[in-house]
């Protein structure tokens, strides 16, 4: 049996309310004590002074590429990019090629995160065959094969009686549906939000109406009949009042998260044709940034994701029109989430780390985000202080250099990742795998 001593470190734990200074002792992989002044014995001492300790991340929208996309993000890359961050736990999305829409895609993400042996991976399937939103994929063997959720990820379900038949099933099977929301027929060719920026630059819109009414879809569909909705990556105030008027209506089988750029960055990031502001949902227009930092506040959104999507340099040095959606983020969520949130005065450090722990666990229904003791010892040490400038090129371990904050000040980094236990990053350094 080994044994891990984390003391001196200022322990955030909002699972069991904890905000203090403490010790924490890990004994096989498992949290044995949190207390102040622990004296046992450990085979390894990591002193904590000045720095703050969480449980690890968990991130509920991660595009790891493998199987098909190996040249763009491996699991191995993006598990070295996560633990960098302080994320212990991902759930990876099914647009894989194939996609993940049989057992045997499932089986293999499980697998080849085995034998990484860096962070939990949690694979998800698709909602329909191929992702195309024709025909409903197989839901009761995808969960049994080990899929945590269903989603058609980037692609909304245009065909409403295909997303009502799919949230039947997966009521019946019990399993999480994500949904990315978007009318395609309003989005029609746009490749950035739809306003006064994108009339200057001359590009072709997407109006916040076609994220509007998706959500209000999904939601009446959800309440029909009663399934587990979770709604992706929201980023518009017409979302933040639909969200929240669900929640006010006391509906507990919804939740909604918000991608970490979209309460940081607005439109305005496009300028001068930045192919890395081009994402989906696109970035939108302060007051849209101003209404999802109220949902923040309010809680009417659970958590916060990174929509890590990388992808290789050629499909990003074209023009702004053609160019791929998507920027890498596993590394700097942590940091964004701190700097725009915290830093700037919008909420608690404790109400950001429970959106990026104890909330995504709930939501996903797994025993992580927490350091009560019996739990699985995946622990991040912060820095909440240091001062980075983001170089991705240099820097990241992911594969995708692709990333919205390069070249921007933030505050606030990972210094040790445990996963089970285990050290798995430390000093700006990968330490072990399995």
């Amino acid at each position: 049996m080994t044994s891990l001593l984390i003391k001196n470190g200022h322990v955030v734990d909002p699972a069991n309310h904890i905000d203090s200074a403490m010790d924490i002792l890990v004994e096989d992989g498992k949290i044995a004590q949190v207390g102040q002044g622990i004296a046992a014995k450990a085979d390894e001492v990591i002193d904590a002074a000045g720095l703050t300790v969480t449980p690890g991340l968990i991130d509920l929208q991660v595009h790891m590429r493998e199987p098909g996309r190996e040249d763009k993000e491996t699991i191995e890359t993006a598990s070295k990019a996560a633990v960098a961050g302080g994320i212990t736990s991902v759930v990876a999305m099914p647009n894989t090629r194939p996609v993940a829409d049989n057992q045997a895609v499932i089986e293999f993400v499980l697998k080849r995160s085995r034998e990484v042996g860096l962070i939990n991976v949690y694979p998800s399937g698709s909602i329909s065959k191929s992702q195309t939103g024709l025909t409903l994929a197989e839901i009761n063997e995808l969960k049994n094969a080990g899929a945590i959720a269903v989603t058609d990820d980037g692609v909304d379900v245009q065909d409403e009686n295909l997303l009502r038949r799919a949230l039947q099933y997966t009521k019946t099977c019990d399993i999480l549906l994500m949904s990315h929301c978007e009318i395609s027929s309003l989005t029609g060719e746009g490749v950035m939000h739809e306003g006064w920026v994108s009339t200057q630059l001359g590009l072709p819109g997407t109006p916040a109406a076609a994220e509007d009414l998706a959500v209000r879809k999904n939601i009446i569909l959800a309440e029909m009949c009663g399934a587990r909705l979770h709604l992706l990556h929201n980023s518009t105030i017409g979302a933040v009042e639909a969200i929240r008027e669900a929640k006010r209506k006391g509906r507990k089988n919804i939740t909604a998260e918000v991608s970490v750029q979209h309460f940081s960055l607005t439109d305005e990031e496009c300028l001068g044709y930045n192919t890395n502001a081009k994402m989906y949902p696109p970035l939108r227009s302060r007051e849209h940034v101003a209404a999802i930092i109220e949902g923040i506040k309010d809680d009417t959104f659970d958590a916060f994701t990174t929509d890590h999507a990388p992808h290789i340099e050629p499909e990003k040095l074209q023009p702004f029109q053609d160019a791929t959606f998507g920027s890498t983020g596993l590394e700097t969520s942590f940091a964004v989430m701190n700097t725009y949130l915290v830093k700037a005065g919008h909420i608690p450090f404790s109400k950001g780390i429970s959106k990026m722990t104890a909330e995504p666990a709930r939501i996903l229904r797994i025993d992580k985000g927490t350091l009560s003791v019996g739990a699985d010892a995946d622990i991040a040490i912060f820095d909440t202080n240091k001062e980075w400038t983001v170089n991705a090129y240099r820097d990241s371990f992911s594969k995708g250099k692709n990333c919205v904050f390069d070249g921007k000040k933030l505050t606030g980094k990972a210094v040790c990742t445990i996963v089970a236990g285990r050290v798995k990053f430390r000093d700006g350094k990968i330490v072990a795998a399995a």
